[in-house]
């Protein structure tokens, strides 16, 4: 296939053509053509104030059509140079085409110096280089994305599922360092208590039998002197010359120790185990007077310990209490938050999610474009020329050898035999009903009817009339059957507002209407 074919085939794919309205102007100055005048035939939805032409008789007008007539025109192609994001300078190095000539599918309009395509070329593929890295990287992210989601949507809602079991633990955990500090105060206390009934009171004394160990004592010690004074047996006979021991303890210190005359043998022994008794009391009585004595001495150390240790014991009650309000809002509004979180967990994994795919999207998209835009550069001017992509008649140049390509430049303006437009007027009571992209119906003057659609509404009135304002509304006319195609200048009526099943069942009836004519 040759080059200038394949060209044709690429350019019948371009987005590079934009459809102006004929200025009145240029219509007169390059085209020669005379200025059609409109007729509004409908202003607003009484169907007394208007009459349809003999070529729509037979249509059943609805309060929601609109009809107008106007003149054909033919259709004006801008050619641009639609490649974008290109920093490289195209240099122009010679212009083919002039104005008034005739241009066919794959004429070339224009040449490019080698070097700048060239260097074109490398930045439009480095470009596509690094949007296709950027995507590939972002293919991975958004992989790595949805695994942080689905972790952080799963950590939530277990997070939320435990909150109260954790929310149940922490205040259990904070009322029992309550109780624990509470229980150690109130044993100090209490051990204060009891240590000083020990101090104070005597219990230990009765606790160590003390009081009870010096009356056996006494009581032993008196029955020994009285057996002593009937008897007549000294100290020294009893104890053997020694009384020093019992002498020293208690009240038996007092006891006299002058020897008498020896009694017989029989008594002195009797007295002698006495004696021995006594000893052995005197020294339950001492041992039981030590252990008290150590008792008090303890109680009392102890007793000024846990004073000393009891503003520390009532500080820590209320700092564990305190301690316990402050934990407890914070635990609280953790479990509160953490339900939150479980509640959001779908929520915000939806939203995460969706944002990712949004960013790899984007990148795609990115990538895309760059690979697209590469693809239309090398269509258009890869190979150093640029091709008209329509039949037509130039109408004006707007480049020149030796100057820049830019993106979306426009090359040249020309006519266009196979798009035919028509402008209409209508009145300001219906120009709300119309919208950019609806379509029409358009019905010419000998007898064929063919669809349109919107391409333009005039936001600026073009009525001097205060009591009559209508706008301009351009439409685009699908011409299909090139041996019965519409030229420019014909008189046209064009109705909006009709329905796709309105439009063929009124073209059924020309045809038949147009058959029974020609029998």
């Amino acid at each position: 296939m040759k080059n200038k074919e394949i060209k044709q085939i690429i350019f019948s794919r371009k987005k590079n053509k934009k459809w102006i309205i004929i200025a009145l102007v240029l219509v007169l100055t390059l085209s020669g053509g005379s200025v059609a005048t409109v007729m509004i035939l409908h202003k607003n939805s009484s169907r007394s104030e208007f009459t349809l032409p003999d070529n729509l008789a037979g249509l059943n007008f609805t309060e929601d059509m609109i009809a107008a007539s106007g003149v054909t025109n033919v259709g004006i192609t801008e050619e641009t140079f639609d490649v974008e994001n290109l920093t490289t300078v195209l240099e122009i190095e010679e212009v083919y085409a002039a104005s008034g000539e005739e241009v066919t599918v794959g004429d070339k309009i224009l040449k490019l110096t080698e070097d700048s395509v060239e260097e074109a070329r490398k930045e439009l593929e480095r470009a596509l280089e690094d949007a296709e890295l950027a995507y590939r990287t972002g293919a991975i992210e958004y992989e790595q994305d949805l695994i942080t989601a689905e972790y952080t949507r799963n950590s939530a809602i277990l997070t939320g599922q435990q909150a109260k079991e954790v929310y149940d633990e922490t205040v259990a955990s904070l009322q029992s360092a309550v109780t624990r500090a509470e229980e150690e105060l109130q044993d100090a206390e209490d051990d204060i208590a009891e240590y000083e009934s020990y101090v104070n009171d005597g219990s230990y004394k009765s606790y160590f039998k003390v009081d009870e160990y010096q009356a056996i004592y006494d009581e032993n010690l008196k029955a020994l002197t009285d057996k002593m004074d009937e008897w007549g047996i000294s100290w020294s006979q009893v104890t053997g010359g020694s009384a020093g021991s019992v002498q020293a303890g208690g009240t038996a210190g007092n006891v006299l120790g002058s020897s008498g005359q020896d009694s017989n043998s029989s008594n002195v022994k009797t007295l002698a185990s006495l004696y021995s008794i006594l000893e052995q009391n005197l020294k339950d009585l001492e041992e039981a007077q030590e252990k008290y004595e150590d008792a008090v001495t303890n109680a009392s150390f102890n007793l000024q310990t846990l004073q000393l240790k009891l503003p520390s014991l009532q500080q820590a009650v209320t700092e564990a209490k305190e301690n316990y309000e402050i934990q407890l809002a914070q635990a609280k509004l953790t479990y509160e938050t953490s339900q939150s979180g479980a509640e959001r967990a779908e929520s915000d994994y939806n939203t995460t999610v969706e944002k990712a795919k949004s960013d790899l999207a984007a990148l795609k998209s990115t990538y895309e474009d760059a690979k697209e835009n590469l693809e239309l550069f090398e269509s258009s001017v890869g190979d150093g020329y640029f091709y008209a992509s329509e039949d037509g008649t130039i109408l004006r140049t707007m480049v020149r050898a030796e100057q820049a390509l830019t993106s979306d430049a426009v090359v040249f303006v020309y006519s266009n035999p196979k798009e035919l437009t028509v402008t209409v007027s209508v009145d300001q009571s219906d120009i709300t009903k119309l919208t950019v992209g609806d379509s029409a119906y358009v019905q010419s003057s000998a007898g064929s009817g063919y669809t349109g659609v919107i391409t333009a509404i005039d936001p600026v009135s073009s009525s001097d009339s205060r009591t009559s304002v209508i706008y301009s509304v351009t439409v685009q006319i699908n011409v299909e059957d090139e041996e019965d195609s519409l030229s420019a200048n014909e008189s046209v009526t064009v109705v909006f507002g009709m329905t796709e099943e309105e439009i063929e069942q009124l073209q059924q009836r020309q045809s038949m209407q147009g058959g029974q004519t020609q029998s």
